[in-house]
């Protein structure tokens, strides 16, 4: 069942959801919304074929407080939320794009829209210009909404490879040399 305004208020008192600025945190009757903070990874054009994710080179782009970067037509980026979010273990996330970005064909977590149980850190947002247009992405754009549902009993916390994430986080690869989830 997703979780209505009342009970997202009582799960942020219990942590679900930690900002710098409390104040900034903002609420609809279903969902908590999220906001893009300052790092941004771009994966770099790769000559050739690529076997493992740890063969991709990745470039960090910090955003400054007057700063922003152009998401062109095609681009691609990761992102992740300014705010920091710990889902308990009888609750799971799901990620969608702001529905004011989405009619413009900016897509936010495309690819990977859950948060598991016990996950603790920044949501990683891959974001995907699908549209024609430029956009001028900056620190602090509603991007995405979470949504809260619990689930039937606690199960066993997340604890991959991505737990604690304090920013985007690229492809990983398991030891066995798969690519991990």
């Amino acid at each position: 069942m997703i979780q209505a305004r009342p009970e997202l208020e009582r799960l942020i008192g219990t942590g679900l959801v930690t900002v710098e600025r409390p104040h900034s945190l903002v609420l609809d009757e279903v969902s908590v919304e999220l906001h893009l903070d300052s790092a941004l990874l771009r994966y770099l054009p790769h000559p050739q074929a690529a076997e493992l994710p740890s063969d991709l080179a990745v470039e960090n782009i910090y955003l400054g407080p007057d700063e922003s970067y152009l998401l062109r037509p095609g681009g691609c980026v990761l992102a992740c939320s300014r705010e920091r979010v710990s889902m308990p273990i009888d609750h799971m996330g799901f990620v969608q794009t702001k529905g004011s970005i989405a009619r413009g064909f900016l897509l936010a977590h495309a690819c990977d829209g859950q948060i598991d149980p016990g996950y603790s850190g920044h949501v990683t947002l891959e974001l995907v210009n699908l549209s024609s247009i430029t956009y001028v992405l900056r620190e602090g754009l509603a991007i995405a909404r979470l949504f809260v549902e619990s689930i039937s009993s606690p199960v066993r916390s997340y604890s991959g490879r991505y737990q604690g994430s304090p920013g985007p986080t690229c492809m990983r690869t398991a030891p066995e040399g798969g690519i991990t989830t």
